[in-house]
């Protein structure tokens, strides 16, 4: 049967349209900062097959990478022909196919249209505490998944529409933010009954015929678009590595690599060049370096790709059993999310580098620099969490400066509030901005990173830290310059400071201030020929020093009066 090209299109999006409805209803229900105000969940339509249909792309580039995985863990337990109407599977269970880490719960059930199950809704977000041993359920520290938190393997969760109370009371007594973590599973719910009714009335509106035939011709047309898309760029081998400053146990670096082969309409991602599987928490599945490779190929390749499991057929992805990438349980994995999968990305840029320069940016910040501050609130007795990842500099482009201060790549989150941070927990936000003289020099530069400092307000608060790129900043491209690393700083309450490793758990106690700085991102081209009037703003701007702007912008001096805004000076050395 012919395929209208109208129709289509209309179908695409109104799938398009479901995912975003449900990740919409999933933020607007929520009970955590971290999902309602942040915005650390997505949503997906499936189709019983198993195959992702429509994304919400509004949601986290990462998670939906990965949802793949987790509704094959879930349909290898529970198959689409033994679900009823109101039953909600749970899990967040990494090995072997499934999120990314523990706090990352997905939810699965099966959409309904006159009895007969014609689509599954998906949705994953990152839950504040999952237990374990650590407040957030990230810690350094530990070297087995066992010590992270509670794992949950794909499980009835509500049935027939009701939350099992059996099982929700094993998870309750085993997370420390118990009021969090039942309201957030609700909103998780909602978000599956957005999918139900929607998907009803489209089957109602609709043809059901047609409309599940059109499923399978975005599948087909997605694919086409990608192989389309590949064979534009030059066939060959394009290699390329990074590393990771250490694993949090040794002060060993740790090898990301990556060996890409395009071949007419077909690309192969090979990570056999990577380090071994670590001690400390920075292991992943295969699944995640799949969902980077996803993300990559869709900004590089066919940002309106639609985002489904038909654009990732010409896609093959390996890494060797045991590596850092393909890890063996119990292999603790919590921060890979954070750390080791950005650090994919970037090796994944640098090598499409070689093949298309103008549709890459030099590398971002490379980290999504997490923050979790655990404790006892003070005010009312009970416990809480705050976890943010905290945004930095954006690499350049050939024809484009870096944001300033943005999440890039696989997070798609936001900065919390600070009026919700200190209304919502112990914390007080004691400065609160970007950091001059970060970013990568170039003749496009690199975006510059942000800087907070808390005051910890409880007797005793326990902090976890997950950053990078201290050791190997921020690179640039075309000559453009490195960007300034990541650090982080305690301040007692005399004044001292003092520097922490960036991936530590430690103690902060009453009035002691926690002081993070994320990197910047990397420049492109020579500095020397930026645009005079270009410096002078950001000069201005007080994002770069009248001193930096005459020795890294030097041939532009003579051209502005680098008159300085008065920002505060960065505490960061320059690179």
């Amino acid at each position: 049967m012919k395929t209208d090209p109208i129709t289509l299109e209309l179908m695409r999006n109104r799938w398009t349209g479901i995912a975003e409805e449900m990740c919409a209803a999933l933020i607007r229900t929520s009970y955590s900062t971290n999902i309602k105000d942040r915005r650390d969940c997505s949503a997906a339509i499936v189709q019983p097959s198993g195959e992702i249909l429509a994304q919400a792309e509004s949601g986290v580039p990462l998670h939906l990478g990965v949802m793949p995985g987790v509704v094959r863990s879930i349909l290898e337990a529970y198959p689409v022909s033994a679900m009823k109407p109101g039953d909600v599977y749970i899990t967040n269970l990494p090995y072997p196919e499934g999120p990314g880490h523990l706090p990352d719960v997905s939810l699965v059930s099966a959409i309904f249209h006159e009895h007969q199950p014609v689509a599954l809704a998906a949705s994953t977000a990152h839950h504040v505490d999952m237990g374990g041993f650590a407040p957030g359920s990230m810690p350094f520290g530990v070297t087995e998944i066992y010590q992270e938190g509670l794992q949950i393997p794909p499980l009835p969760i509500f049935k027939g529409g009701r939350l099992d109370e059996e099982i929700y009371r094993l998870i309750n007594q085993n997370v420390r933010t118990q009021y969090e973590v039942r309201g957030d599973l609700m909103a998780q719910f909602a978000c599956a009954q957005i999918g139900q009714q929607r998907v009803s009335e489209l089957m109602s509106r609709e043809s059901p015929d047609e409309v599940v035939r059109y499923m399978d011709e975005i599948q087909d047309y997605a694919e086409r678009r990608m192989r389309a898309g590949i064979r534009s760029l030059p066939d060959g081998e394009y290699a390329f590595e990074d590393y990771l400053d250490d694993d949090g146990v040794s002060d060993e670096p740790v090898k990301i690599a990556v060996t890409l082969t395009i071949s007419g309409d077909e690309l192969r991602a090979d990570f056999s060049g990577c380090s071994d599987q670590v001690l400390g928490p920075l292991n992943a599945r295969l699944p995640a370096a799949a969902s980077c490779i996803s993300y990559v190929c869709k900004a590089v390749i066919d940002p309106d790709l639609p985002a489904c499991a038909g654009a990732y057929r010409p896609l093959d992805i390996h890494a060797p059993e045991g590596s850092i990438l393909q890890a063996t349980y119990p292999a603790a994995i919590g921060n890979a999310n954070i750390l080791t999968d950005q650090r994919v990305v970037d090796v994944l840029m640098g090598a499409l580098y070689q093949a298309a320069p103008d549709r890459v940016c030099a590398a971002c910040s490379g980290e999504m620099n997490l923050v979790n501050i655990g404790g006892i609130d003070p005010g009312t007795g009970d416990y809480y969490n705050y976890v943010e990842t905290y945004a930095g500099g954006q690499g350049a482009m050939s024809d484009l400066d870096g944001e300033d201060g943005v999440h890039t790549h696989l997070t798609n989150t936001r900065n919390a509030p600070v009026e919700i941070m200190e209304r919502t927990y112990p914390l007080r936000v004691e400065r609160y901005g970007l950091i001059p003289n970060t970013e990568g020099p170039g003749r496009q530069r690199g975006g510059c990173g942000m800087m907070r400092e808390l005051k910890c307000l409880g007797k005793r608060t326990i902090i976890t830290l997950g950053s990078d790129r201290r050791k190997f900043t921020p690179w640039g491209l075309e000559g453009g310059g490195n960007a300034t690393g990541a650090h982080c700083y305690v301040i007692d309450t005399e004044g001292r400071e003092r520097e922490i490793p960036t991936k530590t758990h430690t103690e902060l106690y009453r009035n002691e201030i926690l002081r993070i700085e994320t990197p910047g991102g990397g420049g492109w081209g020579d500095p020397a020929e930026r645009d005079g009037k270009k410096v002078e703003e950001d000069v201005r701007n007080g994002l770069v020093s009248p001193e930096r702007a005459d020795t890294h912008y030097r041939s532009a001096k003579d051209r502005g009066s680098w008159q300085p805004a008065g920002m505060a000076q960065n505490r960061s050395e320059s690179p």
